[in-house]
């Protein structure tokens, strides 16, 4: 299956997806940080969602499931899937994933092997569609208009999922959110949120967050604007007051308030390779929900880590 860009320039790499702070300076400030759950290295958890009952779920990228994680219970395997999960979504009838059906660690095979999985409120999988015209499915989100917006990082374009008509089809595309490709691959369109009904797109080839308004009928309405620079750009999650928490897939988590200066949320040793986070709880109970990878793609030896932090008001 052919893409916008050829398999054999991409030169994908263990180590796909590399991020750094270099050139920023700042401090940690010491956060409250608990551990909800380990896994052992080598695990990639890739992305995760929070049920409205307080459970979280987590794609187990190399373990091909989903993981349940609920304060109060033992974490356990919700899900195993003949396929490597990437993004998760809870809906009311169940839940949605973005899977590949072959790993990127084997290199660049693994595109155009996109699918979209519907799983029971149990776990079973009702149903698997193919997505070969996309090159990299990646993060998703729900639009207004009922439709899932789903990023391919390889394509440069943002997919829409109408699940009543099974079908799916190029929502938005531009040039700006494609991948860059050397001297080594970095995703283009990555992690994908909804504000006051404007849609933001984390790119980490330009390491930058991007919006893009939605028109009343659900279309794109263009053009596509820089929200923020950012050190590295993979997911992220807002706060009510516009700052946003991004994972960087480094040894840190950042925090960028709406004027785009940049604080570290932590570095602590256990979000390394952070892929990652959700918001869950209020006031003194509101927590960031990170995962660390252990420095997966970068070769690292370390366990993988589902890690809350606690959030000042």
């Amino acid at each position: 299956m052919k893409t916008k860009y050829e398999r054999r320039h991409l030169g994908l790499r263990p180590a796909i997806i590399i991020f750094g702070l270099a050139g920023f300076h700042g401090e940690a400030k010491a956060q409250e940080i608990g551990v909800l759950a380990t896994y052992p290295a080598p695990t990639f958890l890739e992305n995760l969602d929070v049920a409205p009952d307080g459970a979280i779920y987590v794609t187990n990228y190399t373990g091909r499931g989903v993981e349940r994680i609920k304060p109060g219970e033992k974490p356990a395997r919700f899900a195993n899937l003949d396929a490597h999960p990437v993004s998760i979504l809870v809906r009311k009838d169940g839940f949605l994933v973005t899977a590949h059906g072959l790993p990127f660690m084997g290199g660049p095979s693994f595109i155009g092997t996109g699918r979209l999985i519907r799983l029971d409120a149990k776990g079973a999988v009702i149903s698997e569609k193919p997505v070969p015209e996309a090159g990299m499915l990646n993060g998703m989100t729900l639009a207004p208009n009922g439709a899932i917006l789903i990023a391919d990082s390889v394509n440069g374009q943002i997919l829409s999922y109408d699940t009543e008509k099974n079908e799916v089809a190029n929502w938005f595309s531009d040039p700006v959110l494609a991948p860059q490709t050397a001297p080594r691959f970095l995703p283009g369109a990555n992690g994908l949120k909804i504000r006051d009904g404007v849609l933001h797109i984390s790119s980490s080839a330009q390491s930058k967050l991007f919006r893009l308004r939605i028109a009343a009928d659900g279309a794109a309405q263009g053009p596509l604007e820089v929200a923020v620079e950012t050190p590295g750009a993979d997911d992220f999650a807002f706060l009510a007051n516009g700052d946003v928490i991004m994972t960087t897939h480094s040894a840190s988590v950042v925090k960028l308030d709406p004027a785009g200066r940049l604080h570290i949320l932590t570095d602590d040793p256990r979000v390394q390779g952070n892929t990652a986070v959700a918001i869950t709880g209020a006031g003194k109970d509101r927590k960031a929900i990170i995962l660390g990878t252990g420095g997966f793609s970068e070769g690292g030896k370390a366990d993988a880590a589902v890690v809350s932090v606690a959030l000042p008001e």
